[in-house]
């Protein structure tokens, strides 16, 4: 059974107090009462402030490696210096993997609950049936274009004039939910000269791809995953990249594989925005998600720009 929590609704300094001790591994015993009905905003509005928090100082923290490693090369510190400052910074960022992956599992299961309790739960799965049912019958539509029969043409020419429900009331039709949904079952990268900004960085579709495949392939008990893995599936999901000319000229030039370089510049840019860590163990290259829900907001906000057709994020 639950305790009663020691604050009021309205107090978020002592929520923030309350849910930072219920973050740790002794005091996890009351997230009944964290994700009741009447209190699941105020948690999750906590849990908010500690991910913004933990952002900004990995901004902080890499933007501090980074400063002492060109000091090093500009011989303004030693290499003893240095190496004090890199022994100090993976201290910090394993610390901080652990507490990124406690806190994002909590993340996401109170943004849950909030959907649960605050969103018509009946009416999602409705849309989401309705907007099955659509892609299915075009799916039919396509698979025999110039052979539809009068029923075929006249169901499709219904149900495209259906509104399709937003929060915001915009006056969308079914033919534009199934458009979208086939637009964010194509690669972002295919779609051109489109971009987003994500806090302040510009943000290109081969960037969400990775970011999808980061999510696809770990989860919050896993948040690891090979190098080798990730570069084997997006070579599988980039084979124009494979066979375009920038990769024959790679491949000339014995430049390595250009499919592997664009993976890698993705990396970097998820890295350097404190989503992921790249790292070795045992001789084998890793990466690790260290900021899940950071990877879905993005996903999110690409969805929103591009096919801004669904109820705004939480």
């Amino acid at each position: 059974m639950s305790k009663p929590l020691p604050y009021g609704p309205t107090d978020d300094e002592a929520a923030l107090s309350y849910v930072r001790e219920a973050l740790s591994l002794s005091q996890r015993g009351n997230w009944e009462a964290l994700l009741a009905d009447d209190r699941v905003l105020q948690t999750y509005r906590a849990l908010k402030t500690f991910d913004a928090k933990a952002g900004e100082r990995s901004v902080r923290e890499r933007d501090a490696i980074k400063l002492a490693e060109h000091q090093r090369y500009a011989g303004l510190i030693t290499a003893a210096e240095y190496a004090d400052h890199y022994r100090q910074f993976t201290t910090w960022r394993k610390r901080a993997s652990r507490f990124n992956t406690v806190l994002h599992q909590y993340l996401d299961l109170t943004a849950d609950r909030v959907r649960q309790v605050h969103h018509d739960s009946v009416a999602e799965s409705l849309r989401a049936a309705l907007l099955a049912l659509a892609i299915a019958v075009d799916d039919h539509r396509q698979a025999h274009a110039g052979e539809e029969s009068l029923v075929d043409t006249a169901l499709w020419a219904r149900l495209r004039l259906l509104p399709w429900p937003t929060a915001d009331d915009a006056g969308y039709r079914l033919v534009d939910a199934v458009a979208a949904e086939r637009g964010r079952r194509t690669a972002a990268r295919h779609l051109k000269n489109s971009f987003i900004q994500y806090q302040g960085s510009h943000v290109t579709g081969e960037n969400v791809d990775v970011a999808d495949l980061l999510l696809e392939i770990t989860d919050n008990a896993q948040p690891t995953c090979d190098r080798s893995q990730l570069v084997e599936l997006w070579n599988q999901r980039t084979p124009d990249l494979l066979e375009s000319d920038a990769a024959k000229a790679a491949a000339s030039r014995q430049k390595g594989s250009y499919a592997t370089y664009r993976l890698r510049r993705s990396l970097t840019f998820l890295e350097s925005q404190g989503m992921i860590d790249r790292n070795s163990e045992d001789g084998t290259a890793k990466v690790t998600v260290i900021n899940r829900s950071a990877l879905l907001s993005l996903r999110r906000q690409w969805d929103t720009a591009q096919f801004p057709l669904d109820d705004a994020e939480l």
